[in-house]
Parts: structure tokens; C-alpha cells; sequence
């Protein structure tokens, strides 16, 4: 239950709430600073500015200033796990847009609920990738460098992940076994998850999935975000072809009975596995035979894993204190924070990534902490360890985690899609415009 009720507090703040720009910001208690760059004391001061705080930037503030006794780090926030509201993350956005769109802003930003790409192409966020490459301090051989590459934006990297969140398809093995299907995960799309499911249920399986038709069309889209939506150059693509034919392509799951559009037992589930053990773990709280699998890719997508960055820090470009912001990225990413206990997510990290594989290893089981088998244990084996590291250098296809504007949009105007009240191309012209709307404000 711990792990359930850790997952669905995760989600609901990448996809709900709070002020953390020029309004309603909280500064952090110990935070000296008032100004950019310098305070009372002389300091160079690093304004630190978050939707969410994670207890880990308290920690990281406190041992950056410790070995840095020269600045100091102002943490403004506006949540925390205990105090956030509904409905505030839209002027939080606006807010803080206002700020970076003006040359002003903090020092360093956590981007995970902002337009990185908007700021990007307004010159807004520092270039990351030329700080790591002129500073001889920085070995990008330390970190997966797969989970960086991907995240560039026209060839740059402007967010630097702390973390990642692994996601995966999880199967009722059992039910697979019986219907004698074969599933190649390295490469099946969307189209292909249908076909499977189509033959599990001739064979008496249930249907493959659940959700509704709004949530999985936005679950797709998700998927394949950049065919969608061109965040730099602020233009949405939701006129095309290849989306009202997804459109089309999601009704048909429904239609045929393959993704049951409310609560039921399914065959798959979607998870994100948060941290080695929970590879071992979770897949046992939602079936007794359960087995891992990639996620489907859109047709036409590169093989590849998906996953979900978190704590995405990027710099003002505005900034007076770009050194120091850079530095203090850089500790972020040391086994000090990395590898710090209770820290959601895979760390991007290889070294403490590897050391807490060592630890589940050396531990030989993973207690079970969710589902009918809450309270027992899965045996880890070599071959799982194995497994788990094939799929983590594989990921290759990032979950955004900015989309809350455009999801809003999805969900709201493809209903009168699949109740049949409008076209799939009235539909798609109403959630382009819309779109675009947001996107060019």
C-alpha cells in the first residue's frame, strides 16, 4: 500500500497544482537570500525554484553549503506533500512564463511541469550541453547517458534530469500461456497489442486493458508527444492525418470490446516501476504470474523503451550566478544527493544505480508491499538483475511531464468523438485549435 500511495501522490503532482512564480511562492524557512546573486552576508545567493519540494533539495542545500561556504541556496517553493491545492498548476505555468519570457525568474528552475522547449527557443534556459562539455569536472560517463541524449532539444540539452521513473506494460503470464499468443516487446506497436488481444479473448481472456477512451487516446498521444506537438516552435499537429486516424484507432479498441472502458479485470496494466526493487516487486501486487514487458510503440516509432524524467533542472539564462547554479546541478548528480534513502525514482547516476542493484542482489528477495501477496517476498535472480539493466540502457523514448495544458485539451474535446456527436476531423480541428492557442500564449 506504501508504494501505491507514493505512486498516486507522484502523479497527482506532475498533474495538478500550485504557485511557484510571482505569486504565492514560498521561500524556504533557512533561505537567506533576497535578491539575485549576492545577499546581506556577501554570499553568492542561487534562487532554487520548484513547484514541489522534495525533502531532497532541503538535504542537497544543506550539504552544497557546506562544502561551498560562499553561497548560499534559496529554495522557493509553493507545495509540499502536505499543503498543495487543485486547480492552481494553469497560473503557476502563466506565472512563471511571464517571468522567464522577461529575462527574469530564478537562478535554476525545476521544469518538469513547464514549456522547456517553449523557453528553449526564446533563449530563456542555459545551454547544458556546452557546460558539460567545457567543464573537465563533468564525466558524462557517469550517467545514462541514453536517458540524456534523448531528452536534447534541437541537438541541446537544456533539462538535466535527476531521476527517472521506468515505464512498463505488466501481463497476466497465466492468461498469455492459455491463449498461446507470442509477443515480441522489443518492437510491437499499439496496432499489434490489439491483435494480441483480440486473440486472448477468443481464447476466454478477459479484456486486454482499461481505460477510458479519452485517457487512452491521451496515454498515446503522450507516447508520441513530438509527432504531435512541436513545443519550440509552438505548433501543434493534432490537423493531420496520422492523428485522427489514432483517433479512429482508439474507437476501435472500444468498439471491438479489446479496452474495457471502465473498471474490469484485464490481462495488462501499465506501471511505472520506480526503483530496482520495485522491478521485482510491483509486477507481483497486480498478478500472480506476471511478466514485464516494454510499452507499445506508435506505428512507425523507434524500438526503445519509455520512461518518465523527474526533477528536470535547467538555468536561467539570465541568471547572474550560472557557475554556481552549474555547480549545484552538478552535486545534485553526486552519490551525496544520488544516493540518498527514500529518493523516488532511478537515479541517473550509474554508480549508485549499480550499488542498489548489488543491494537487491546481495539481499536475495524484495518484499512484496502492494496487492493479494502484500507481505510476502519475490526471489531476485541474476537473469532478472540482467533483464533490468537490458531494459533501463534501452530507454530511448521520454514521458513528458508538461503536457497538463494539452492533456486538459485532449480529454475534454475528444469526448464528442467517441459518444458520436462530432467527426473525428471536427474533433481534431477543435483540439489544433485549442492547442495552438496554449501553446503561442
Amino acid at each position: 500500500m506504501k508504494r501505491m500511495l507514493l505512486l498516486i501522490t507522484t502523479l497527482l503532482l506532475l498533474t495538478t497544482t500550485a504557485v511557484c512564480g510571482g505569486w504565492g511562492r514560498t521561500q524556504a524557512p533557512d533561505s537567506g537570500g533576497t535578491s539575485r546573486g549576492e545577499n546581506k552576508n556577501g554570499k553568492k545567493t542561487v534562487i532554487v525554484s520548484m513547484l514541489f519540494l522534495d525533502e531532497v533539495f532541503r538535504e542537497a542545500k544543506k550539504k552544497f553549503e557546506q562544502k561551498h561556504p560562499d553561497v548560499e541556496i534559496r529554495l522557493t517553493y509553493v507545495q509540499t506533500k502536505d499543503n498543495w491545492k487543485v486547480g492552481d498548476q494553469e497560473r503557476f505555468i502563466k506565472s512563471t512564463n511571464a517571468e522567464m519570457l522577461s529575462g527574469k525568474g530564478p537562478d535554476v528552475l525545476v521544469l518538469d511541469p513547464l514549456p522547456m522547449g517553449k523557453y528553449a527557443s526564446s533563449n530563456a534556459l542555459v545551454n547544458l550541453s556546452r557546460f558539460m562539455d567545457q567543464d573537465p569536472s563533468f564525466h558524462k560517463d557517469l550517467y545514462f547517458g541514453n536517458i540524456l541524449d534523448n531528452l536534447h532539444i534541437n541537438g541541446v540539452l537544456y533539462g538535466m534530469p535527476m531521476r527517472f521513473m521506468l515505464e512498463t506494460m505488466v501481463g497476466d503470464e497465466g492468461a498469455v500461456r492459455k491463449a498461446g499468443v507470442g509477443i515480441d516487446d522489443t518492437v510491437w506497436t499499439w496496432n499489434e497489442f490489439a491483435e494480441t488481444a483480440k486473440a486472448m479473448k477468443k481464447s476466454g481472456s478477459p479484456a486486454a486493458y482499461a481505460a477510458s477512451p479519452p485517457s487512452m487516446l491521451k496515454a498515446m498521444v503522450k507516447a508520441d508527444y513530438s509527432s504531435f506537438v512541436d513545443e519550440p516552435n509552438r505548433k501543434a499537429k493534432f490537423d493531420q492525418a496520422s492523428f485522427i486516424r489514432l483517433l479512429n484507432e482508439v474507437k476501435a479498441l472500444f468498439d471491438g470490446k479489446v479496452i474495457a472502458d471502465k473498471p474490469a479485470v484485464v490481462s495488462f496494466k501499465s506501471a511505472y516501476i520506480q526503483n530496482p526493487e520495485e522491478f521485482f516487486s510491483f509486477p507481483r501486487a497486480l498478478y500472480k504470474q506476471p511478466k514485464l514487458y516494454r510499452s507499445p510503440l506508435a506505428v512507425g516509432q523507434k524500438p526503445g523503451g519509455f520512461y518518465m524524467p523527474e526533477q528536470i533542472l535547467g538555468i536561467n539564462e539570465n541568471s547572474t550566478v550560472k557557475t554556481e547554479a552549474w555547480a549545484f546541478i552538478k552535486f545534485m548528480l553526486s552519490d551525496d544527493i544520488q544516493g540518498v534513502n527514500g529518493l523516488g525514482g532511478f537515479p541517473l547516476n550509474k554508480d549508485v544505480y549499480g550499488r542498489q542493484l548489488d543491494q537487491v542482489l546481495k539481499n536475495g528477495k524484495v518484499k512484496i508491499e502492494d496487492g493479494p501477496e502484500e507481505g510476502g517476498s519475490v526471489d531476485v535472480n541474476p537473469a532478472d538483475i540482467e533483464f533490468q539493466k537490458e531494459l533501463i540502457s534501452g530507454l530511448i523514448h521520454p514521458i513528458p511531464t508538461n503536457t497538463s495544458m494539452i492533456e486538459d485539451v485532449l480529454l475534454k474535446e475528444s469526448k464528442a468523438f467517441f459518444t458520436g456527436q462530432k467527426s473525428a476531423e471536427e474533433v481534431a480541428k477543435e483540439i489544433q485549435d485549442r492547442a495552438n492557442t496554449y501553446l503561442n500564449e
